[in-house]
């Protein structure tokens, strides 16, 4: 048990904006402080398009803001922000340095290696190495990773398929150094909502209103589902209008958008079932916290998504894939309608996929086991290190290369 050690963490996220990791990186320095690792936020501040998930944050939660941090690139901006990570990282001195999304894990650890943090390890929350930026963008940013990954002491991803992805297709890191660490998030609260009520199939969507969401696949989802299916979205992001001209074309009895929750539990509690549209995903919080709640949820097969599935793959509509807890439907709105308007007419089967998505969620993302994860990887790359150390003090510039 890490209760032992007498360790540090700072922990670095670019900024707490709308998604996924914002959640889970307060939620990590909350706790592994309690388990022996008494530990640090760093971040930056939002821009006015990011969200703000800055409610997250508690009286006492630990942290350090860093003002020049952000996801926007700017070259000056971006180097006081390295300076003053660097310079925070000398004061408090700390074992290990875990980074969080991609702008931070370049100022991060090139920092904290700068600084010379004994443990640096980065986990990757999906990647920005496909479906965001031109080809010539997006081959630049994958030879960075490369590049970053030497100066790492574990990659951490989100699900087996983000692991195959980096060791394999984008060649970022030799697969023994990536480790597949599944969110954990507190589910309980999520446990305890009821059924949705009885009457029309209520689909779920909840999220960023970004590109990478494929916000025009959702409006055309919703044109060509079934009038016995109604839609819930809710989020905020640049591609707000497009949904809000079609919940104004269809009118409230069809599709009702509402703004950014910070409380989802309300609106998972009117849904059936969720979905998903994305191009690119690592593993999608709000579906999680759906099957918690034993909503099965309907997506895309992008990223993680697809090991959030369980059971016997069977053939659905539209050239879909069922599976005891979700059906994966191509980027195709005639596919997710025809699956949706199936779902509409058995209740009882979403009952029944409901139920294994909730024992999924409780077998695959409860809080303790990612403690328990972080805990034995942080214990082992620290005692990995001091071995190493020791073996080649005589050599201390490239030990970090040549052995660890």
């Amino acid at each position: 048990m890490a209760t032992e050690v007498a360790t540090a963490i700072v922990r670095v996220l670019t900024r707490l904006g709308a998604g996924g990791p914002p959640l889970h990186a307060v939620l990590l320095t909350r706790e592994m402080s309690e388990r022996g690792y008494p530990s640090v936020l760093v971040t930056g501040r939002c821009a006015a398009q990011d969200g703000d998930m800055s409610y997250l944050l508690r009286p006492g939660d630990p942290v350090q803001w860093i003002e020049e941090m952000s996801r926007a690139v700017s070259p000056w901006q971006d180097l006081k922000a390295l300076a003053r990570l660097y310079r925070l990282l000398r004061q408090r001195r700390p074992a290990i340095v875990h980074t969080h999304t991609a702008k931070a894990g370049v100022l991060g650890r090139v920092a904290a290696r700068l600084a010379g943090v004994p443990v640096v390890v980065h986990t990757f929350h999906g990647n920005v190495l496909a479906h965001y930026f031109p080809a010539p963008v997006s081959w630049g940013i994958r030879m960075l990773e490369r590049g970053l990954a030497r100066l790492t002491d574990a990659i951490c991803t989100l699900s087996p398929q983000q692991a195959a992805e980096l060791a394999g297709r984008y060649r970022i890191a030799p697969r023994h150094k990536i480790h597949v660490i599944p969110l954990g998030l507190e589910l309980g609260p999520f446990e305890e909502l009821g059924p949705a009520r009885d009457g029309p199939l209520v689909a779920g969507w909840l999220g960023r209103f970004v590109p990478v969401k494929d916000i025009p696949l959702l409006c055309r989802i919703v044109r060509a589902a079934p009038e016995r299916v109604r839609f819930l979205i809710a989020g905020d992001g640049p591609e707000r209008p497009a949904l809000e001209r079609l919940a104004g074309e269809l009118g409230p009895d069809r599709c009702r958008v509402l703004a950014w929750q910070r409380d989802v539990k309300p609106a998972i509690a009117q849904c059936h079932v969720l979905i998903q549209t994305s191009r690119n995903e690592g593993t999608p919080v709000a579906l999680i916290q759906g099957m918690a709640a034993g909503r099965p949820f309907v997506s895309t097969p992008a990223g993680g998504v697809v090991d959030m599935v369980c059971g016997q793959e069977r053939l659905a509509p539209g050239g879909s894939r069922g599976f005891d807890n979700a059906i994966l439907a191509p980027p195709d709105a005639a596919a997710f309608a025809a699956v949706l308007g199936e779902l509409a007419g058995e209740p009882r089967r979403v009952q029944a996929m409901g139920q294994a998505a909730r024992a999924f969620a409780q077998a695959h993302y409860a809080l303790p086991a990612l403690l328990a994860a972080l805990d034995r990887l942080y214990s082992e790359l620290l005692r990995k290190k001091t071995a190493c150390t020791l073996c080649c003090c005589w050599l201390p510039a490239l030990y970090c290369f040549a052995c660890c």
